[in-house]
């Protein structure tokens, strides 16, 4: 990952596909944030992300383990 990239957390992906019957798609949201930094960071982070959450009044940065993360990209969309 680089800065730049958008990512989402790896355990929502499947949220992304198309092809999930209706009902389960109602009422799940999907986390998008922006890769800001990279480096080595505590707890074995390797890059900082800023998230905006629900109910958010401004964006933070949260350091990340990549490997919890997914690129945001067609392999999702399509």
């Amino acid at each position: 990952m680089k800065v730049g990239d958008l990512v989402t957390y790896a355990f929502q992906a499947a949220r992304w596909r198309k092809g999930q019957s209706r009902l389960t798609q109602l009422g799940q949201s999907v986390d998008v944030g922006l890769v800001v930094e990279t480096g080595k960071y505590t707890g074995n982070a390797d890059v900082k992300v800023l998230w905006m959450g629900p109910g958010a009044a401004a964006p933070y940065a949260i350091t990340q383990k990549s490997d919890h993360l997914r690129l945001v990209d067609k392999s999702l969309t399509t």
